[in-house]
C-alpha cells in the first residue's frame, strides 16, 4: 500500500508540475550553479587556504581524469556531473582568481563546518559571506534563476561524536539545533541576495565511513552515534526547509536523501554495480580508511563506493548526481533538480510535507 501511495503521489506531483509549466511558458533554464559545502563538493578552494600541501592536489586523487585538481576523489565530484547535466562547464573554485565565473562559483572548502572556525578553511557562514562579496559578478536575474547547491555538516558531527562519546538525547538535540539554526541564517542571507532555487544533499550515514569504522576498531559494523547524529540533522534540516518554503515568498527547493543512498550501497553494493561498499579503494589499514597515497591505491576504483576513507569514487558521485537530477520523490523531494531547474519563478511552488508520525506518506501542497 505504501508503494502504491508513493506512485500516486509521484504521478500527482508530475502532473501538477507539467500543467504548471504548460500554463506558464516562461519557465527558465538556469545556466548558473553556486556550490557551498565541504570536501565532498570542494573543487579546489582548499589549496588556496592551506599553508601545507593538500592531498587532493596530487595523485592518486584525479587518476581517473588524468590529473589532480584539488577534488577529493579519483575524478569528478557531484557538482561536476550536475554542471554537465545543466549543459554548463565545471564550476570553478571562487579562490581561483583567474577562473571563469560566468556560470557560477564553488565556495565549498575541505574541512569546512557549520559551527566553529577551523583553520585553513571556510565555514558555511564564511562561504556565504564570500558569495555576498562577489555577487556583483552576476546580474539580479542570474542570481534569482541560479541553483544553490549545499552539502555540509559531516565534520561538525564527526568531531562532536569524537569529543562526546556518550551524549544524552537532550545534548544531541541541542547540538543539532545549533547547526540547523546557523544553516538557516546562511540560507536567508543567500535568499536576501536574490537566491530562490535551493538544492540540498542531506548527510551520509557517517558511522559507515571506512575511516570511522576503522578508527573505532570495529570494521564490521557502522558506528551508531555519528549515523544517529546525521539522521537527526537530516530530519531537522528537512523541517527547516519545508518551513522556509512556506515563510519565504518564491523559495523553491530540492532535498535529496543521500543518507539512504549511501546506506544502500554500503550494505548491498552488488545491486548498484560495486564490488564493495565497506573498504575504500585507497589507503592503509583493514578498510583502507586512512593514508591514501599513490603507493596504496586499488587497481580499479570503479569497483568501490569509497575512494578514500571518507570520500566517494567518481562512479559513486555519478550515481548520486543522477539521483539528484532525475530521481522520483522516494529519493528526492518535492522535485528533482531537473524539475527545479525548469520551475518558473513567477508561479506558486509545489512542495510536499511528510508528517513525522507517518513515514512514507506525503501530501502535495501549493503555496
Amino acid at each position: 500500500m505504501a508503494d502504491l501511495n508513493w506512485r500516486l503521489f509521484s504521478i500527482s506531483c508530475l502532473l501538477l508540475t507539467t500543467l504548471a509549466l504548460l500554463h506558464y511558458p516562461t519557465a527558465s533554464l538556469a545556466q548558473t550553479l553556486f556550490v557551498f559545502g565541504d570536501s565532498y563538493y570542494d573543487a579546489g578552494n582548499k589549496q588556496f587556504l592551506s599553508g601545507n600541501s593538500v592531498d587532493a592536489n596530487s595523485p592518486p586523487y584525479g587518476i581517473s581524469i588524468g590529473e589532480a585538481t584539488g577534488r577529493w576523489s579519483n575524478g569528478l565530484i557531484v557538482p561536476d556531473h550536475l554542471a554537465r547535466f545543466m549543459g554548463i562547464p565545471r564550476i570553478s573554485p571562487i579562490l581561483g582568481s583567474s577562473a571563469d565565473f560566468t556560470h557560477g562559483a564553488s565556495f565549498a572548502t575541505a574541512d569546512a563546518t557549520v559551527l566553529g572556525s577551523p583553520l585553513e578553511t571556510m565555514t558555511l557562514s564564511q562561504q556565504v559571506m564570500k558569495f555576498s562579496q562577489n555577487k556583483n559578478k552576476w546580474t539580479d536575474k542570474t542570481l534569482s534563476e541560479a541553483i544553490y547547491l549545499t552539502y555540509i555538516g559531516s565534520d561538525d558531527y564527526l568531531n562532536y561524536a569524537k569529543n562526546n562519546p556518550n551524549p544524552s538525547d537532550d545534548q544531541k538535540l541541542a547540538f543539532v539545533d545549533q547547526v540547523i539554526t546557523s544553516m538557516e541564517a546562511s540560507i536567508k542571507v543567500i535568499y536576501d541576495a536574490g537566491g530562490r532555487k535551493f538544492s540540498f544533499q542531506n548527510l551520509a550515514p557517517l558511522g559507515c565511513l571506512p575511516v570511522v569504522k576503522q578508527e573505532s576498531g570495529n570494521e564490521k559494523d557502522c558506528m551508531n552515534l555519528p549515523s544517529e547524529m546525521a539522521a537527526l540533522h537530516n530530519k531537522n534540516l528537512l523541517k527547516l526547509i519545508e518551513r522556509l518554503a512556506q515563510d519565504l515568498e518564491g523559495f523553491q527547493y530540492s532535498f535529496y536523501d543521500f543518507f539512504s543512498s549511501i546506506q544502500n550501497r554500503v550494505f548491498e553494493p552488488d545491486t548498484y554495480i560495486f564490488g564493495t561498499g565497506t573498504a575504500a579503494c585507497c589507503g592503509t589499514g583493514p578498510l583502507k580508511g586512512t593514508g591514501c597515497a599513490a603507493k596504496n591505491v586499488c587497481v580499479n576504483p570503479n569497483e568501490y563506493v569509497f575512494f578514500d576513507g571518507k570520500h566517494l569514487t567518481q562512479d559513486a558521485n555519478l550515481q548520486v548526481a543522477h539521483l539528484m537530477w532525475n530521481a522520483d520523490p522516494q529519493v528526492i523531494e518535492p522535485n528533482n533538480l531537473r524539475e527545479l531547474l525548469l520551475f518558473p519563478l513567477d508561479i506558486p511552488f509545489i512542495y510536499s510535507v511528510k508528517r513525522l508520525d507517518q513515514v512514507g506518506k506525503a501530501g502535495s501542497f501549493v503555496m
